[in-house]
C-alpha cells in the first residue's frame, strides 16, 4: 500500500509522540521545581531501574531505527521528527515553528562533543575522552538494555574509543571493564544530563503539541447529545483506513496534551563543569 505524505507524516507522528509520553510522565520521571525560580527544575529516578528505563528508552528514541514500511523513514523517531519538519503536511501559520526549533536542539545536543574523565580500575586507564554525547547514550542506554553477552557491540565501541585516545587495551580486557563505564555513565554523567535530556524531549513533546493544536481544532467535534462521544473529520489526504486509525490516535495524543508542563533546567547546573 502506498501512502500519501500527510498519511505517513501522521504515522510517524502517532509512534514519535507515544514514546515521548513513554519518557517524559511523572511515573518514569521525579520533578523537583526550584522553588525560588518558578519554571525550573531538577530530574531525579526514584531507583536505578528509573534511570536504566530512561536511558534506554532516550537511546531508543534518538537512534534506533524504525520499520520504514510504517513510517516512510528509515530512522529513529528523532529521524520521523525531523522528516516532519520538512514535510509539514498539517501547518497552519507557521504552527512547525515549535517543533523544528526543539528537534534541531536536539540533534545539536546529541552531536555536540563534550569531555569525560574516566577512572578505569580493571583496565588500569585513566582516561581523558572528547566523543559526541550520543557516544555516551549509546554505551548506556545498551548497558541498560542488555546483559553481558548481549554487549559485544558496546565493548567494540569502547575499545575503538580508546585506542582513538591513544589508549591500548585488549578488547578481550574490556568487556571486564564495562562495571567500570557504568558507573560512570549512569552513576555521574547521565545523573547530571538528566535533567537536561529531560527538557529536551518535553520541548519536542509540546513542540508536536503545539504543531497539531490547529488541526485538532479544525477537525473536532463533540456530539452535543452526549457528554463523552466525539469524533474526527478527517482531512482529505488521509483517506486509506490504517493511516486514519493512525490519525485518531494522533488527534487523541493532542486531544490528551503533554503529560508534564514545560520546564527549563535549574539555572545552576549550567555552572557545572560537564556542560559544554
Amino acid at each position: 500500500m502506498t501512502y500519501t505524505a500527510a498519511e505517513q507524516e501522521a504515522v510517524g507522528l502517532s509512534i514519535a509522540t507515544e514514546a515521548l509520553g513513554d519518557i517524559v510522565n511523572h511515573a518514569l520521571l521525579q520533578f523537583r521545581p526550584v522553588s525560588q525560580c518558578p519554571g525550573e527544575a531538577e530530574v531525579h529516578f526514584q531507583t536505578r531501574a528509573h534511570r536504566q528505563l530512561f536511558l534506554a528508552k532516550t537511546l531508543d528514541f534518538a537512534s534506533e531505527r524504525g520499520d520504514r514500511t510504517l513510517t516512510g523513514i528509515n530512522g529513529s523517531c528523532l529521524d520521523v521528527l525531523r522528516a516532519a519538519c520538512e514535510s509539514k503536511s498539517f501547518d497552519r501559520g507557521g504552527s512547525i515553528k515549535g517543533l523544528r526549533g526543539a528537534t534541531h536542539e536536539m540533534g545539536e545536543w546529541l552531536a555536540t562533543t563534550t569531555n569525560l574523565n574516566l577512572w578505569l580500575p580493571t583496565l588500569d586507564i585513566d582516561a581523558n575522552l572528547s566523543v559526541p554525547r550520543l557516544e555516551f547514550l549509546r554505551i548506556a542506554g545498551n548497558q541498560a538494555k542488555h546483559n553481558l553477552s548481549r554487549l559485544t557491540r558496546v565493548s567494540n565501541r569502547i575499545t575503538n574509543i580508546l585506542k582513538d585516545h591513544g589508549y591500548s587495551v585488549e578488547p578481550d580486557a574490556v568487556p571486564l571493564a564495562l562495571e567500570d563505564w557504568d558507573e560512570h555513565l549512569q552513576e555521574d554523567y547521565f545523573a547530571y544530563y538528566a535533567t537536561w535530556i529531560a527538557e529536551l524531549l518535553n520541548n519536542l513533546r509540546w513542540g508536536v503539541q503545539d504543531y497539531l493544536a490547529p488541526v485538532y481544532r479544525e477537525v473536532y467535534t463533540k456530539d452535543p447529545s452526549h457528554d463523552l462521544r466525539y469524533w474526527y473529520e478527517y482531512p482529505e489526504e488521509i483517506s486509506n483506513d490504517t493511516p486514519r486509525a493512525w490519525f485518531w490516535r494522533l488527534m487523541n495524543g493532542v486531544r490528551t496534551g503533554p503529560y508534564i508542563e514545560q520546564f527549563s533546567t535549574a539555572h545552576y547546573l549550567s555552572r557545572n563543569d560537564l556542560r559544554d
